[in-house]
């Protein structure tokens, strides 16, 4: 994968690369933002520049035999390590190794994943991902071997808030230890979650999420066609994997913004017909229809805010489409209302996570935004 192939972040590539050219990288570099969908491939296309033959001043060259290796996932000085499950029949002193073949045919189809995609395709849907201390061992024995070519070794550790307590003390050790002539790359969304003495002892490296425009084009040159990009790119609080996955599934989000078209006209004029109408509706919805649904419904509610304090325009491509005025509903929030009304959908969301009664959750979640419509500021 070239630096080119990711989606904007000019300003960051150019950051990286300097920082190569002038021999500044640490030992450890801890990637971190809000969707390791992009920075995992923003890794993975770094190293393959740091580990290029021949680099142009930007980025790999994509013809030395160590860019090609690292095209089909051969290269024998970069090691994965990633959560995982433990596995029925799988051995004691289970690691990442168990898992590799399906996680390189994994990688090498899909550019961008979330941790629920890989989990999926190894057919660990359900269960508790972790990364343990046998892991981290695994770690330390690829990094304390001999380079085959010579040069760096790499490790990308995907996730690396899913150590447990004992591989995070391991691990620890490891960065204090560093082994001659490796880098560890650090993958994380949530880098809170780790000890801070492993943050403190790793170069930190932000990666932004994408602006609208950079999502709605990126899908454009996926072959997206130019209304669909433009709604996904709107919904996708500036994640690439979130963009890619709406564009796929968009008539969903058409039925989501219809309900709560209907949804909203029928709390605001306290008209139980037509409250209980989309009860119904929404109960139909599947599981995971019913979370992105209320997802939506927050993010809504968060943008009509932004349009009832002129921070942003009170439009949305989603909602020009089925004729629905963002303006005029964003006429009826304030800043009191609207922070209850995303708690209320949030509590909802958590409640469904819990198996709760569909019906009962969105009936009371409808009458309290039946009061909080016509609550004034």
């Amino acid at each position: 994968m070239h630096l080119k192939d990711i989606p904007a972040l000019a300003e960051l590539k150019e950051q990286l690369i300097r920082s190569a050219n002038s021999n500044r990288n640490g030992h450890a570099l801890l990637f971190h933002g809000s969707s390791a969908a992009l920075i995992f491939p923003l890794v993975k296309a770094y190293c393959q520049f740091l580990a290029c033959k021949n680099p142009t001043e930007n980025d790999s060259c994509g013809h030395c035999s160590h860019c090609i290796q690292l095209s089909q996932n051969s290269y024998p000085d970069l090691h994965y390590s990633f959560p995982f499950a433990n596995k029925e029949k799988a051995p004691k002193g289970l690691n990442a190794d168990y898992f590799m073949r399906e996680w390189l045919d994994f990688i090498k189809e899909r550019n961008f994943f979330g941790l629920n995609d890989w989990l999926d395709y190894a057919g660990l849907n359900g269960k508790s991902a972790l990364i343990n201390v046998h892991e981290v061992r695994r770690i330390n024995d690829k990094l304390n071997y001999k380079s085959y070519g010579g040069g760096k070794k790499f490790v990308i550790l995907y996730l690396p808030e899913y150590l447990n307590i004992s591989a995070s003390n391991k691990f620890l050790k490891t960065l204090e230890e560093p082994s001659d002539n490796s880098m560890i790359f650090l993958v994380s969304e949530k880098p809170e979650n780790l000890l801070q003495t492993i943050t403190s002892r790793c170069q930190k490296v932000f990666v932004p999420p994408l602006k609208n425009d950079d999502i709605e084009q990126f899908l454009i040159s996926q072959g997206v066609d130019n209304e669909t990009s433009k709604i996904s790119a709107s919904l996708a609080n500036g994640s690439i994997l979130e963009g890619l996955q709406i564009s796929k599934n968009n008539q969903s989000y058409v039925v989501y913004a219809q309900l709560f078209q209907n949804w909203m006209r029928g709390c605001y004029s306290a008209k139980t017909r037509e409250i209980f109408t989309f009860v119904d509706e929404f109960a139909k919805l599947g599981r995971d229809q019913q979370r992105e649904a209320l997802q939506f419904f927050m993010d809504t509610i968060e943008l009509s805010l932004k349009a009832a304090t002129k921070q942003e325009s009170a439009s949305h491509p989603l909602f020009t489409q089925i004729g629905f005025k963002l303006a005029g509903f964003a006429s009826v929030l304030h800043f009191q209302n609207s922070k209850e009304a995303y708690e209320v959908l949030s509590k909802a969301n958590s409640d469904l996570q819990r198996n709760g009664n569909v019906k009962l959750i969105m009936s009371d979640v409808s009458f309290k935004f039946s009061n909080l419509l016509r609550m004034k500021a």
